[in-house]
């Protein structure tokens, strides 16, 4: 099947781990398509295995993707309405926008635009997949609200996370965009996060070299080290 992840560099235990999961999201998950579309078996698979990368280096009884109960499939971007942040700091906006991909809250679906994910997919070096941003959104919301800071074991974990996220984060938003991050990711915590974890399972070593610290902290929640 095109476009698969690398699974090269798991061990054996994660990429079993990666196996469970993935086939818990195809058995589990509520697969619909918007507006006719066909959900085929090739964009389950397809979707399956590069969101079971993100929790392979999870046991499949801690199930990190329990909140995940539904995927829609669209066929093209979409428009977003409804109140969210605006472009100045303290603002709200209600403009339509169109979105690729969008995680409800709590159980809420994940949506995803099927041609996005078939225009980025061959070209990991860019740095974006629409299903790995989606989906660590969901992993985000483990701790009942998607702010960039996923569920950490413990403060020392937690403070060293504020530390490097949120320097990083800041930074971004003051200088703009530097070639690696883009500039979607200064949005929110949120979508630095996602932002990131694109970054860290497509561009590893590339993100390694330019914020070490950064990779380290998402290596810490990940429990991985592509």
């Amino acid at each position: 099947m095109r476009w698969l992840p690398d699974l090269a560099w798991l061990t054996d235990d994660q990429r079993a781990n990666a196996a469970w999961h993935r086939a818990d999201l195809r058995r589990r998950v509520r697969w619909e398509g918007a507006r006719g579309v066909e959900v085929t078996d090739h964009m389950i698979e397809t979707i399956t295995a590069h969101a079971s990368v993100l929790v392979a280096g999870y046991a499949p009884k801690e199930a990190p993707f329990h909140l995940v109960t539904t995927v829609v499939v669209h066929d093209g971007s979409y428009v977003s309405r409804g109140p969210r942040p605006g472009p100045v700091r303290g603002s709200m906006t209600d403009a339509p926008r169109r979105l690729a991909g969008q995680s409800g809250h709590g159980r809420g679906p994940v949506l995803l635009d099927w041609q996005t994910v078939e225009r980025q997919l061959p070209f990991p070096e860019r740095g974006q997949n629409v299903i790995i941003h989606e989906f660590a959104h969901k992993l985000d919301q483990l701790t009942g609200i998607a702010d960039g800071m996923p569920p950490l074991p413990d403060r020392t974990t937690r403070d060293l996370w504020v530390q490097t996220i949120g320097t990083n984060y800041r930074r971004l938003r003051r200088r703009g965009p530097d070639g690696l991050v883009r500039a979607y990711g200064a949005t929110n915590p949120a979508e630095y996060f996602a932002v990131m974890s694109e970054l860290f399972f497509l561009r590893p070593s590339d993100l390694r070299a330019r914020l070490p610290r950064v990779y380290d902290r998402l290596s810490e929640f990940y429990r991985l080290r592509p």
